[in-house]
């Protein structure tokens, strides 16, 4: 979907300064590998032109689908990262991810939401949790009154 230029200009501003704040709080470097730094960890409602659209704390289950967006700077040669995805305490996905090496590598993966407490890890080669995000699907009816 092509978004007209003034709208994808106001996107773009937002998207800039949520996730210069999200960054703030998702920055963290995996002790293995110094070379590897998680920029920004956010969760959006979706992307566009490979750049989160918005950033959100939680889902409503109509939504249908979240998204979690990364942007790793990785100074050392190309590695693999797995977005893991939990459904209350269980493993629902790991979906593993080559990032090649570059200051602002961007990648993301999503999942089809249920209700019920989630969590999304990016871990390195060797299974190490080097960013973490929590967040809440909230059962919403289909039903909207008007």
């Amino acid at each position: 979907m092509k978004l007209p230029n003034f709208v994808s200009k106001l996107v773009t501003g937002a998207i800039v300064g949520a996730a210069f704040a999200g960054s703030l709080v998702a920055t963290q470097s995996a002790q293995a590998d110094e070379s590897l730094v998680i920029r920004d960890f956010i969760l959006t409602h979706g992307i566009y032109e490979r750049e989160p659209v918005g950033t959100t704390q939680s889902f409503a289950s109509t939504d249908g689908r979240g998204y979690v967006f990364a942007r790793i700077a990785n100074e050392g040669t190309p590695t693999q990262v797995n977005f893991v995805w939990y459904y209350g305490d269980e493993m629902h996905a790991s979906i593993p991810m080559n990032i090649g090496t570059s200051g602002a590598w961007r990648t993301w993966s999503s999942i089809n939401l249920r209700p019920g407490n989630w969590k999304v890890n990016i871990t390195d080669q060797n299974g190490m949790v080097i960013a973490e995000r929590n967040f809440m699907v909230e059962h919403s009816s289909a039903v909207s009154s008007n």
